[in-house]
This record gives structure tokens, C-alpha cells and sequence, in this order.
């Protein structure tokens, strides 16, 4: 009777958490666009993108959680005078806490207005599915509440809004996301807790400083978090040193301190490696947390990383 009351408190509590949270990146300024459609092809003069990210949270622990994701996408741009321009793409996420797996797989279009001569009004859409999956090997099948619940759903239409403001040193994200997904019941039935999905938030904002000809200060601050909850804010300084190296420091409410660090590998392959240190009650335990992200990508930093002509450099945006 005890096991299967602790079976039970696992589904209803770790299922509906999980499904409650979304990812968070440390760099996620580089994680544009996974927190926001809109962000994708954003910069006009950028033809593609490619971008991969990783992240291993309390090394040390097990069943830890773990995130990764890897994303695409290609602009659609008048050859000659352009005034507007189109942007398709695809993206996938997986985020893993305990038992439970979560993957999402995306493709996404965003279209983007030049609404002056160097603002752009973007707007995009993440359209796809979940799928959310539970692996049993460390529970009981015997347990009746392990056997009840399902160990794979996918569930359909998962479709995200967003809408982006940016130039070559600003910019401003909002995104909305489980507005289409209330529970954890689909194909193949339900996983976990039959409580319902709480549409969740994004916002961020960035500003960038020129320091002086070869250093850029970019602030930045996101905040997301469900309708009905408080939201986790934090802020992120980088600061970009010729367009080939940055250092930088995210401060996440009470939970972590961050150093980053970005640089130029080769032409248009960057890196970011990013160490997060405990500040909670997980500083005894476990206070590590590593990420790293690799794109291929001419931008860095928010800055062609080859010289363009003058037109080119004035539009582009974050």
C-alpha cells in the first residue's frame, strides 16, 4: 500500500511539474529562437542558421535533468530591393527531469517587416507536436499506478505565437507557449496527472552599448513563467570583444550565478560555454550545471562576423 502511494505521488506530482516547466538555456540570447518563432531569420542579411545546445543541470546527480536541442532555419529574401522577407524553418527540443522525457518538434515560419529604415516588426509561429514519455525501468510495472499510466503520448497541435522589435542594438520578445496542449493526454493515452497544462510566458529584452570600437556591452533580461505563477527573471551581461570573443554573467534570481564564455572558432562556426553555480539549497549537493552551444552562423553577438557593405551592416539586427 505504502509503494503504491509513493508511485502515485510521483505521477501527480513529478508529471504535472515537469509538463508545468519549459526549458531554460543560460545563453539564451544564442537560444533565440527556441524562445521565440518570431527571432528566427530576424537579421535580413543572414541567408541560414544552424544551432545546437546542450545542458546537464546538477552534475553529479542522478536522473538529473538534461536538455538539448537542435534547430534550422533559412530566409527568403528579395533578390534586389526588399521591403519585407520570409523565413521557414524546423527545431527540435528534448528536456528530460527524473522519469520523465519531453520532446518537442517544431517547424516554424516568422515574417519580418522593415516598419523604418533599420526596425524590424517580426512575427512567427512554431506549429508541431509533444510527445511526452515516461521511462519505467526504475518503477514498479506491477505498481497498479505505474501499470494505469501510459509510457508514450504524443499529443497534437502544439502551436506557439510569437512576436519580435529589434534593430542592430535592440530588442524586445514576446512569445506564448501551451496554448494548444491542456494535458498530458493524447495519442496513446495519458501520462502522469490528468491536471491541466498552464499556458506559459516569454519575454525579453536586450539593449546593446558600443564600449568603444571594438567592445559591445549587451543587457539583457528575460522572464518567463505560467499565467498564475510568479515568473523566473534573470539577467544576463556579455560583453563582446571584436566581434570574435565575449565574456559574460547571468544572475537567475536565487538560484544560480552564471559565467559565460563565446568566441569565434573558425568563419562562421561560433561556441558558447556556459558554467552555472548553485546559490539555493543545491549548493551543498550538487551546485554544478554545464551548457554549451554551437551555431553556424555569420552572426556573433549581434554583429556580421565578416565585413559587409554599409546597408548590409545597418540592418542588421539581433
Amino acid at each position: 500500500m505504502r509503494a503504491h502511494l509513493k508511485y502515485l505521488f510521483i505521477f501527480l506530482l513529478a508529471g504535472s511539474l515537469n509538463a508545468q516547466q519549459l526549458p531554460q538555456y543560460t545563453q539564451f540570447i544564442f537560444n533565440k529562437i527556441g524562445y521565440n518563432p518570431a527571432a528566427s531569420g530576424a537579421a535580413v542579411s543572414v541567408p541560414y542558421e544552424v544551432v545546437f545546445g546542450a545542458r546537464t543541470q546538477w552534475l553529479g546527480v542522478s536522473n538529473n535533468p538534461k536538455s538539448i536541442f537542435l534547430s534550422f532555419n533559412y530566409n527568403f529574401v528579395p533578390p534586389r530591393s526588399y521591403h519585407d522577407w520570409h523565413n521557414v524553418g524546423v527545431y527540435f527540443g528534448q528536456d528530460q527531469n527524473g522519469v520523465f522525457v519531453h520532446n518537442d518538434l517544431w517547424l516554424s515560419y516568422s515574417y519580418h517587416l522593415f516598419v523604418s529604415r533599420k526596425m524590424v516588426l517580426s512575427f512567427g509561429v512554431f506549429a508541431g507536436m509533444k510527445q511526452y514519455r515516461l521511462t519505467l525501468n526504475n518503477l514498479d510495472k506491477n505498481d497498479p499506478a505505474v501499470a494505469k499510466s501510459a509510457s508514450s503520448i504524443i499529443t497534437i497541435p502544439d502551436v506557439i505565437p510569437g512576436v519580435r522589435l529589434s534593430n542592430k542594438k535592440f530588442f524586445a520578445d514576446l512569445s506564448l507557449f501551451q496554448l494548444t496542449i491542456f494535458k498530458q493526454k493524447g495519442i496513446g493515452g495519458q501520462i502522469g496527472s490528468p491536471s491541466p497544462l498552464v499556458p506559459h510566458y516569454n519575454i525579453s529584452v536586450g539593449k546593446k552599448i558600443e564600449l568603444n570600437d571594438y567592445n559591445n556591452l549587451t543587457v539583457a533580461v528575460n522572464m518567463r513563467s505560467s499565467v498564475i505563477t510568479l515568473p523566473s527573471i534573470e539577467l544576463n551581461i556579455m560583453d563582446y570583444y571584436n566581434k570574435r570573443v565575449a565574456f559574460g554573467v547571468t544572475l537567475r534570481g536565487r538560484n544560480f550565478v552564471c559565467g559565460i564564455i563565446q568566441f569565434r572558432l573558425l568563419r562562421n562556426l561560433n561556441v558558447g560555454l556556459a558554467y552555472d553555480f548553485s546559490i539555493n539549497k543545491m549548493m551543498r549537493a550538487a551546485p554544478s550545471t554545464g551548457e554549451i552551444m554551437i551555431s553556424v552562423s555569420p552572426i556573433f553577438g549581434g554583429d556580421m562576423t565578416e565585413k559587409q557593405g554599409k546597408r548590409v551592416v545597418d540592418e542588421c539586427t539581433f
